[in-house]
């Protein structure tokens, strides 16, 4: 019995890997969309790093280049805001300058202003305070409240600073003679916040669309065992009445049948896993193995969904394959694939009809990726891999009521 299951196996995996269909659409399409996928991102995000520049801001100087009152001439210079100005115009250590100064007149300011070129002016008094007069901002325009709200803390931090060191100066005047641990503490900003990750790994809005290009694979890797049981159901062509009339069993031609198709369904899909991880450089937060596992279990449940429209009676054998094309579409619409709206609306009918997510294959595919990556716990990923071996369950029901009587007038 084992070797009658796989003598079918291997032949039915030969005579697949003879398909055209199946070579492009389930081993290569996988590959070069998600190639695609790497193109398109990375030219999104050279154009957001493109995109910071420097923060435009005109300069009114009345107090001549120098400030007065904050202890001797040269800590005085040295802590003027003219040149907190002109070390933040530099770019350092690799990194792009903060501001880009315009020294301007008043009248001069408020028309740079006027005109968008500036983001707001920083009038110095003579005494060496700085003041710091913005425009209104759109309610889309995030750049420029970005930018304005960065001028306002560069110039209230100053104030503070300088506050500080007058007062140190009047009380304490040796407290500055150098080397002086007061001016090496004013001159570095210290940051007393630090970023810490609520998530498994660090959020990357980009992986998504690969999860989802996944699982649109997987359903797409239905197309094997479509054609294998085409081949093999009376009712479905020919071919399949001569082999169901074969000397060999119907429940041995059934499990090689499907187990090829298993095996080059998860080969298919364990290759797109392969080349998106090492080749693209995609993350899957370090689970490897329990991406392949999920990537087993995918397989699967492609394999009952193809046989399950193959055994569909009454329906043209070419067309058959254009329903699972048609309805991959469609599931994967829901699982985000086809760009940022597609991704809106998959959040949001998650959101608004989980239920809907949950019956959706494409998307539990996907999500299975996703838990992996953001999620510490592994409860999301193994809830979306019970309901992806659900759907399988299911369609393999279906396989079984619908290929439950062959069609014997073909025999």
């Amino acid at each position: 019995m084992l070797r009658d299951i796989v003598h079918t196996a291997r032949y039915t995996a030969a005579s697949l890997l003879r398909e055209k269909d199946i070579i492009i659409w389930v081993f290569l399409f996988p590959l070069i969309l998600s190639t695609l996928f790497q193109v398109m991102f990375s030219g999104i995000e050279n154009n957001a790093a493109a995109a910071i520049t420097p923060i435009s801001v005109a300069i009114v100087d009345k107090s001549g280049g120098t400030q007065a009152g904050a202890g001797a001439k040269d800590d005085a210079e040295a802590f003027s805001f003219r040149s907190v100005v002109a070390r933040l115009s530099q770019a350092r250590d690799g990194s792009e300058a903060l501001l880009a100064p315009v020294e301007a007149d008043a009248d001069t300011a408020r028309a740079l202003v006027a005109e968008g070129k500036v983001a707001g002016i920083v009038t110095v008094a003579a005494d060496g305070t700085p003041s710091l007069a913005v425009g209104p901002v759109e309610d889309n325009d995030i750049a420029l409240a970005w930018a304005q709200t960065a001028l306002a803390d560069l110039v209230s931090s100053y104030a503070r600073s300088r506050a500080a060191l007058e007062a140190i100066a009047q009380d304490n005047p040796q407290a500055l003679a150098p080397p002086s641990p007061v001016l090496d503490a004013l001159s570095t900003r210290e940051s007393f916040i630090h970023p810490v990750s609520l998530t498994h790994a660090t959020a990357n809005p980009f992986v998504r669309y690969y999860y989802a290009l996944l699982g649109f694979a997987s359903f797409m890797a239905a197309n094997v065992s479509l054609t294998a049981m085409i081949g093999l159901l009376p009712a479905a062509s020919p071919l399949g009445a001569r082999r169901w009339a074969s000397g060999t069993g119907r429940g041995r031609q059934i499990a090689g049948t499907l187990a090829a198709s298993w095996l080059l369904g998860f080969l298919a899909l364990a290759a797109a896993f392969v080349f998106i991880r090492v080749v693209l450089g995609i993350e899957f937060g370090g689970r490897e193995g329990l991406c392949l596992a999920g990537i087993a279990v995918a397989s699967l449940m492609s394999v009952f969904i193809g046989s399950a429209i193959a055994a569909l009676p009454r329906i043209p054998t070419n067309a058959k394959s254009g329903i699972l094309t048609a309805i991959t579409c469609f599931l994967a619409l829901f699982a985000g694939l086809y760009g940022t709206p597609a991704m809106h609306l998959a959040d949001s009918v998650a959101e608004s009809a989980p239920w809907l997510a949950a019956a959706n294959p494409v998307k539990q595919v996907a999500d299975m990726f996703y838990a992996l990556y953001v999620y510490t716990d592994l409860a999301p990923f193994l809830r979306s891999l019970v309901l992806v071996a659900a759907s399988g369950a299911l369609a393999a029901l279906a396989t079984a009521f619908l290929a439950r009587r062959p069609g014997h007038a073909r025999l």
